[in-house]
């Protein structure tokens, strides 16, 4: 055994570590990509879930707390002393919604008013402001033009002069004016570049987008607010002398304004009675209630009387 055992050694095959297959490692990778992301997409939906379950909860307290409040709202109009309370509480519910909806409509069309005016403003002064820089650049840019042409005539006149020398005695005129014209081209070119410039500055503002409104100014805003105040003062004194203005004092004083007239009469009576130590029933029968009927009445003890003799006198 111990000696077959070395001719086979090389017949044996372990597993070798790093030599898999690349189509298998790409497949693994992919199986863990997909786990990871699996995962994720785990989390985020109990995450989700979690979320829902806590709306669902809240909903269904609102509800309870709804239908405990339509139930006293069903005793309560039941009730026919407090019932006509109940209506009028919600009369008068009804009554603030319709005035806070009319003064938001109010406001929210004053805002937009204001805006389209300043918007207006806003973009008058661009123009303006553009205009300005336009004409600016017209003149720049003619003035780059006058002096392109005027360089590119030089040039001209150049070149004509160097046509006109061909004689070979011209030579060292025609080298001096070859530099020459070597730094008029250069001239040339920097007046294009110039005019190049100007013309792109121009197109620049010509193109220029419309500036982004960035809303309200304080001062419009605080003009806004003083005219939603202003109007809801003219509300409440158009309802203060109106049916609803009414409604609002029998509700808060059921006998009127004279019954409260009276009642802070009667207080001031009253007061000014126990102070000076006068028993007043008419103002006092209203408030000893858990008095006996006799409790108002003072009591007057009976003095004893002395007898007088008197003589009798017996007929003759």
């Amino acid at each position: 055994m111990a000696v077959m055992l070395p001719d086979k050694w090389s017949q044996l095959k372990l597993p070798s570590i790093g030599k898999a297959d690349a189509a298998e490692q790409e497949r693994l990778l992919k199986l863990f990509w997909n786990r990871a992301e699996l995962k994720k997409e785990l989390q985020s939906l109990d995450d989700q879930l979690h979320n829902l379950r806590n709306k669902l909860k809240q909903q269904e307290n609102a509800n309870s707390r709804l239908q405990q409040q339509l139930e006293q709202l069903e005793v309560l109009l039941g009730n026919s002393e407090r019932g006509v309370d109940a209506l009028v509480h919600f009369g008068l519910k009804a009554l603030w919604r319709a005035c806070r909806e009319q003064l938001e409509k109010f406001a929210a069309e004053l805002k937009r008013e204001r805006q389209d005016a300043q918007r207006k403003q806003q973009l008058a002064e661009f123009q303006q402001d553009r205009a300005e820089r336009l004409k600016v650049a017209d003149e720049r840019l003619r003035q780059a033009q006058e002096v392109g042409d005027a360089e590119r005539g030089r040039m001209a006149q150049l070149e004509a002069r160097m046509a006109q020398l061909k004689r070979f005695w011209h030579h060292f005129k025609r080298r001096a004016l070859a530099a020459e014209i070597l730094a008029q081209r250069e001239r040339c070119a920097g007046a294009e570049r110039h005019l190049a410039d100007m013309q792109e500055s121009h197109r620049t503002i010509e193109k220029e987008p419309w500036p982004e409104f960035p809303g309200l100014t304080i001062e419009g805003r605080r003009l806004v607010n003083l005219a939603v105040i202003a109007y809801a003062q003219h509300l409440f004194a158009r309802l203060a002398v109106s049916g609803a203005g009414v409604l609002v004092v029998l509700l808060l004083l059921p006998g009127g304004l004279g019954a409260a007239c009276f009642r802070v009469r009667d207080l001031a009576l009253r007061s000014l009675a126990r102070r000076r130590g006068v028993v007043v029933p008419s103002l006092l029968a209203d408030v000893a209630t858990d008095a006996s009927p006799d409790a108002a009445v003072p009591h007057v003890v009976a003095e004893p009387v002395e007898e007088v003799p008197v003589a009798v006198r017996s007929e003759a």
